[in-house]
Parts: structure tokens; C-alpha cells; sequence
């Protein structure tokens, strides 16, 4: 019996990697920041990489959790912190793309019920292609995530959202200020 059950829990482990392996991307580490009980944003984070020879380009992430959901990158310019939105995530072929703290992120808005650590979040990417893949994100106290930082090649748009400074600082707790 106990063969069948370190398959099982090996299998479960790399669920992931095997069903994002037949796309040619693989998600490592997903996790959401965990933010007070009333936030009305929140932030996901993973790792993509691309084992494909053909370049992959992600155009939206959804999740039954939250209302909405959004591409975004966080950068400081001329000392300030600012947030644009994100139409479209490339991966190169056989690279790799964080989307970490301070940097990209899945901009999780209106969350449906309130999380806590502990808590998982289904999330399911969508890519230029037609082709979708679904994970599940564990949320999080603090900031616990892998820490490697890769490069993607994403156009930048500003956006038009009207983000409260206490519920950026709820899910963003190093921005010093939203651009609009």
C-alpha cells in the first residue's frame, strides 16, 4: 500500500508540471499575498517557463474567486512607485518570466469572499493561441515566493482604475503611490 500512496503523492506534487507540460508551459510557485479581510485587491505571483520552441504569449488570467482580474507591472520611475496594466505577458521560446513582488503581477480585484492563509485560489491563464491552463495559487502571509528574477518582454498600457491608496498598500505594501 505504501508504494501507491508516494505515487499519489508525487503525482499530486507535480500535477502542475505534467498538465502544463503538454502546452509547453510550466508554473512554478503560485501564491497569493494574504491582505485584510475588507481588501478589495489583492496580487498573484508565480513563475512561467517556457519549454516550447515557439514563443507563448499570455493575454489574460481568470479566477471564479474574484470579479475581475488583470495583468499588471509594478516599477519605480524617477523615485516614485507606479502600476500600468499589462495587455499581453510574452515568453520567449525556452525562457522564463516571474511575476513577483514590486514587479509583474496578477492584479486579483473584488475577491467574492474574503481569503485567508491557507486558502487556495483557482486561476486559469489564457493564451494568445486559444490554449488555456489552470492552476491553483496557495495564499499566503507575507511574501514568501521565489525569489529569482527572469525578464519578460510585455507592452505596457496605463490604465483607468480607481484604486484606493489603503487597498493598494493592502496588496502592494512597497508602493508609495498608484499612477493613473
Amino acid at each position: 500500500m505504501k508504494p501507491l500512496v508516494i505515487f499519489l503523492t508525487l503525482l499530486f506534487l507535480t500535477s502542475n508540471a505534467w498538465a502544463s507540460a503538454q502546452h509547453g508551459i510550466e508554473i512554478h510557485d503560485p501564491w497569493i499575498r494574504e491582505a485584510p479581510p475588507t481588501a478589495r485587491v489583492l496580487a498573484a505571483y508565480l513563475q512561467l517557463h517556457n519549454h516550447d520552441d515557439k514563443t507563448r504569449t499570455l493575454v489574460s488570467v481568470e479566477s471564479p474567486a474574484f470579479k475581475r482580474v488583470e495583468l499588471h507591472r509594478s516599477e519605480e520611475k524617477e523615485g516614485m512607485a507606479t502600476m500600468t496594466r499589462v495587455e499581453k505577458i510574452i515568453i520567449a521560446a525556452h525562457g522564463k518570466v516571474a511575476f513577483e513582488p514590486g514587479s509583474l503581477h496578477i492584479m486579483l480585484i473584488d475577491p467574492v469572499t474574503p481569503l485567508k492563509a491557507g486558502d487556495r485560489v483557482n486561476l486559469n491563464l489564457h493564451f494568445n493561441d486559444g490554449s488555456s491552463l489552470n492552476t491553483s495559487a496557495d495564499v499566503r502571509r507575507g511574501g514568501a515566493g521565489d525569489k529569482a528574477h527572469h525578464h519578460d518582454h510585455g507592452h505596457d498600457h496605463h490604465h483607468d482604475h480607481d484604486h484606493s491608496m489603503d487597498m493598494q498598500k493592502e496588496s502592494h505594501g512597497d508602493m508609495k503611490k498608484h499612477e493613473h
